[in-house]
């Protein structure tokens, strides 16, 4: 008889019960608890008992579909651990990822800090972006991370981003902004314990030669100007620099005149040398993009180390007449929107004249050569285009006797007097902006006190009050062309000017300049 269920799940009956003949009566009897073992396990003292294979083969001996066991067919059974394997697998997977993005970032890490001019290397600006990148109302790192979009390598952020992956800061640890300041602490700490090596100098100079965007060179400059030692190594390397900055195409004007600023104030601070390029360079931005107290900076500096000649100073005097005057288009900057503070500036660069200081500054009036009637002509121009006429009789009676008095040739006088230099340089500036007749016409322009510095100040006082009239675009007089005013007024204001009265001289020219600027 099979034995369907144990005993214990049968019906048990009281002793006083009365049973069938079928039925047998079940007593339990209180068990109590084992003792452990500690003889070891049971197959040492019970022998083990194998099944022999011989019983599969019974069973399925005669049934249909039988075969004998293939293991290319059935497979091979499996182990006792492969559900633990399966349940491990994605846990080995993501240790894997993590090992091989660790392996990734060791290795970026490790060709940036043997690169020691890479203009990756995190910096100070570094940890203020990340910093102000981390505030409620900025698009934090860790936001980005989690996104995984990618800000253009141009802007700061992209910039940030790409300085953080090369420095092997991987995106799963920017979790906020503070694990990714002590990322990036630790990580700079690494890179500066790399000792200095003697091919330093020549590295520093390839660099500029294998870099091409100006993120880059920006980055490696900061980097390299905030120690003592690396600001030796960018003197030595400012005629790569300079090379390098005029080969970009995607250079800013506001941008390169920072960058450009913040070398040469750092490289003078510790007076090391400054390639004279990278002086120029700074001075045509400047004056291109209307930074006059920038420029006349970098002019004054440019002349105590000795870096001046008279064509260098005729460029500027065509560079200022051009472009450092009239307002510019493109106007986007505070200090550009005051044309009283810029032709203010651009009359004490001309003159030196400082209002309030006793003594002059640097001026483009002490290295133009008189006795050259081009340089000499741009100068008057410039003063022209500012309204300065009582400068201008200053300057025309001293380069005046300063010709006769030095017995030159008939020639070289005759450009100044019969030709009309001056004369032609001031009538171009009358006939470029005929909006001048409006300071022309006003009472104070016959003010006169027949001393330079006095004289200079009234005009610095007039270009102060009527900044917007001289600095509006070019307004040329119409139908009368330059070629007809100078025909039939340079005569004319050429006698004025011979005049040795300033007092007398200065009714007539308001006239005739009143008639020159007067609509037709």
């Amino acid at each position: 008889m099979q034995r369907l269920r144990s005993p214990l799940l049968f019906q048990t009956l009281p002793a006083s019960a009365r049973l069938w003949e079928c039925q047998r009566r079940h007593i339990r009897h209180h068990k109590g608890r084992q003792k452990r073992r500690t003889e070891g396990p049971l197959r040492n003292t019970y022998p083990t008992f194998d099944i022999s294979s011989l019983l599969l083969d019974l069973d399925a001996e005669g049934a249909r579909g039988v075969r004998n066991f293939d293991s290319q067919l059935d497979g091979v059974p499996r182990e006792g651990g492969v559900w633990n394997e399966r349940e491990l697998q994605p846990i080995k997977e993501r240790i894997a990822d993590f090992e091989r993005a660790y392996r990734e970032s060791d290795s970026k890490f490790k060709s940036l800090s043997a690169d020691r001019f890479h203009p990756l290397h995190i910096s100070d600006l570094d940890f203020l972006a990340a910093a102000l990148f981390g505030q409620p109302n900025a698009p934090g790192t860790a936001a980005r991370s989690r996104s995984g979009a990618s800000s253009p390598v141009s802007s700061y952020e992209g910039m940030l981003d790409s300085a953080l992956d090369m420095n092997g800061i991987p995106r799963s640890t920017r979790i906020n902004t503070e694990s990714t300041i002590k990322y990036m602490l630790r990580r700079r700490a690494v890179a500066r314990d790399v000792s200095p090596e003697p091919g330093d100098e020549t590295s520093s100079r390839l660099a500029f030669d294998k870099y091409r965007t100006f993120s880059e060179i920006d980055r490696l400059v900061t980097r390299m100007i905030q120690t003592p030692e690396g600001c030796q190594l960018l003197s030595s390397a400012s005629d790569e620099l300079h090379a390098s900055l005029i080969g970009l195409s995607d250079m800013k004007p506001i941008r390169l005149l920072s960058l450009l600023n913040n070398v040469l104030i750092n490289l003078d601070r510790h007076g090391l040398h400054v390639s004279t390029k990278l002086y120029e360079l700074g001075i045509w931005t400047a004056l291109k993009f209307q930074a006059i107290a920038t420029a006349h900076r970098y002019i004054t500096r440019m002349v105590a180390r000795g870096y001046h000649s008279e064509e260098f100073m005729k460029s500027i005097l065509n560079q200022l007449s051009e472009s450092s005057i009239a307002t510019s288009h493109f106007i986007s900057y505070q200090f550009q929107l005051n044309p009283s503070s810029r032709l203010g500036m651009v009359f004490s660069l001309l003159t030196g004249y400082v209002p309030g200081e006793e003594k002059s500054t640097v001026s483009l009036r002490s290295f133009v050569n008189r006795e050259n009637p081009n340089s000499f002509r741009l100068y008057i121009r410039c003063l022209a285009r500012l309204g300065a006429f009582r400068t201008i009789w200053h300057e025309w009676h001293a380069a005046d006797s300063k010709l006769q008095g030095i017995g030159a040739d008939a020639h070289r006088l005759s450009a100044f007097t019969e030709n009309g230099y001056l004369v032609v340089a001031i009538l171009e500036a009358l006939a470029k902006n005929n909006d001048m007749g409006n300071l022309i016409k006003s009472p104070e322009f016959t003010n006169v006190t027949g001393n330079f510095r006095e004289d200079c100040q009234l005009d610095m006082s007039a270009i102060s009050k009527w900044a917007d009239t001289l600095a509006s675009p070019e307004n040329s007089i119409g139908e009368y062309t330059s070629t007809t005013i100078f025909a039939a007024r340079r005569e004319i204001l050429r006698r004025i000017f011979e005049g040795k009265q300033m007092q007398s001289a200065f009714p007539a020219i308001q006239t005739l300049f009143t008639q020159i600027t007067s609509p037709r």
